[in-house]
């Protein structure tokens, strides 16, 4: 049963992660769009140029935990390569239960009121015809946290049961 959990949760991963992949590509539609509009139009939309601040926020803070997936962060390896399965079990183990996780509660902890205070208020841009939703672009500094606790959750299973049987 204990087996299933990361499984479960590196799916919803991973099915994340290949949803997010279209973000680089909206993001660089959008910003053509708003270059065209620009220096062909003579014309400009600050929704347009502020959606830019939504679509990066959403693709880097949701896709934190797909990139840990896929090991996409950056790691010092001065000693880590040449360890055993075991080593690098025990390595990961301790370092995203007393390292990662508690940077995540702390980010969380913080982001949160953040957030809410912004929904509270139902926060705009600070622009006349910005986008009125700023307290969702607030709200994705939770995305982080969330999607990296899947994988800490993955982590600490799958390394814990390395640890015991090898």
């Amino acid at each position: 049963m204990l087996n299933r959990v990361p499984v479960s949760l590196d799916k919803i991963l991973d099915a994340s992660g290949k949803v997010l992949l279209v973000l680089p590509l909206v993001l660089i539609l959008v910003q053509f769009s708003i270059v065209l509009m620009v220096y062909v139009f003579r014309s400009g939309s600050i929704q347009l140029q502020e959606s830019l601040q939504y679509i990066n926020a959403i693709m880097f803070l949701a896709g934190a935990g797909y990139t840990a997936l896929a090991d996409g962060h950056v790691r010092v390896d001065l000693f880590y390569s040449k360890f055993t399965e075991k080593q690098k079990a025990r390595v990961n183990f301790f370092g995203t239960l007393l390292l990662l996780l508690p940077f995540l509660i702390l980010f969380f902890l913080t982001a949160l009121p953040y957030a809410l205070e912004s929904w509270a208020i139902l926060e705009a841009s600070v622009e006349t015809s910005g986008l009125p939703f700023v307290y969702i672009l607030k709200t994705t500094l939770l995305l982080f946290p969330l999607t990296l606790a899947f994988h800490v959750v993955s982590t600490l299973i799958r390394t814990f049961q390395i640890m015991r049987t090898a």
